[in-house]
């Protein structure tokens, strides 16, 4: 697969969940953002050839991103059953491995980890947990988080290795949620790239 918008136009077409669990601040990522964050990743020589962890898969857009790229092997992991589903429809034929099981049950050693955490604006501190394992697990780090939580994430990054890569992405959302008022929305994040020191 070539080019950033040929991957966005094949992650546009993947089947997402139809009912999300805000508990869970389940937000899809949008395809724009994830073939971005895929290509820089890519680019960077963390995908092609590379064992792959998509923590909180959902639907699986990093994961089958990350093996339409050419990734060796690919594992997704997402709490949510009904997510996971949705995943192997989507790519689980194309080798990618998925597990429904919580982020803390994540085990073994991968080259690359590749996520949209929890924002932590429902529950706080939601993203801890998914910090600790990409640390624990992965030797490279592509992460997005809640723009709010940018100085506690780049103190916790600082701490475990270094921060190659930090900036402003501002991913777009459709309305999930019946407090949602507007049918589309963008919502300010910040990208990490991290190179983890074991």
């Amino acid at each position: 697969m070539k080019g950033k918008k040929q991957l966005e136009i094949y992650l546009e077409g993947l089947e997402k969940k139809t009912r999300y669990i805000n508990f869970l601040e389940q937000y899809p990522t949008d395809s724009s953002s994830a073939s971005y964050v895929l290509n820089v990743a890519y680019n960077d020589g963390n995908i092609g050839g590379r064992n792959i962890l998509d923590l909180g898969t959902g639907n699986g857009i990093f994961a089958c991103g990350a093996r339409a790229l050419g990734a060796a092997s690919v594992v997704g992991m997402d709490v949510d059953e009904e997510q996971i589903a949705v995943a192997i429809r989507n790519c689980g034929s194309d080798g990618v491995d998925f597990v429904a099981a919580s982020v803390e049950s994540a085990a073994g050693s991968y080259d690359t980890v590749i996520m949209n955490a929890p924002f932590g604006s429902v529950n706080a501190h939601a993203d801890l947990p998914f910090l600790e394992k990409a640390v624990e697990l992965g030797e490279f780090i592509y992460s997005i988080h809640n723009i709010k939580s940018r100085d506690f994430v780049r103190n916790f990054y600082m701490g475990k290795g270094e921060i190659f890569r930090e900036e402003i992405l501002d991913i777009t959302v459709g309305r999930l949620y019946k407090h949602h008022r507007k049918d589309r929305a963008t919502i300010r994040s910040v990208f990490f790239s991290v190179r983890v020191e074991h």
